[in-house]
């Protein structure tokens, strides 16, 4: 995993019901991407919310799109993968902004009137870094994607059990 997508990996994967799979920050000339699944819509709500345009300055560049897989997965429904982007910012631009949306999403989690209106529970939100860094496998992050083979489940970056 690329450095420069950890932080928001890690914020991303701290939203229920938000899993990364796959990501990559452009190397300075392509946008920064980062794939996720959904198993619960609150977390993509919340993350929505902290992309849109109208609630964070870098919202009309960003943003999330929908795809659609040819193959099955146990334990996913249907083969529909979601993909945060910077639109047409790369490099150090997409990054610094990659950083702000960070920060954009602590604010949000700790803005009382939004969690309270929309009935957000910021217990529901896995803020413990220490089960961040057990993601974490040499060539960075287990985050997926994952191999599964007979005995279990496998990081692809280090090939360690998970």
């Amino acid at each position: 995993m690329d450095e420069e997508v950890i932080e928001l990996c890690d914020a991303m994967n701290a939203l229920p019901g938000i899993v990364t799979k796959d990501s990559c920050c452009g190397h300075s000339s392509s946008p920064f991407d980062i794939f996720f699944k959904v198993t619960a819509e609150t977390g993509l709500f919340f993350l929505t919310r902290c992309v849109d345009r109208r609630y964070w300055k870098y919202g009309y560049l960003w943003g999330i799109r929908l795809s659609v897989g040819d193959l099955y997965k146990t334990g996913w429904p249907r083969p529909i993968i979601y993909l945060l982007h910077s639109g047409p910012m790369v490099g150090e631009d997409a990054y610094k902004q990659a950083k702000d949306l960070v920060r954009n999403m602590t604010h949000h989690l700790n803005h009382e009137a939004f969690m309270e209106g929309f009935d957000l529970d910021v217990n529901d939100f896995d803020l413990e870094k220490e089960e961040q860094e057990k993601r974490r496998c040499p060539a960075e992050i287990h985050v997926g994607p994952f191999e599964r083979k007979d005995d279990g489940k496998y990081c692809l970056h280090c090939g360690e059990k998970v």
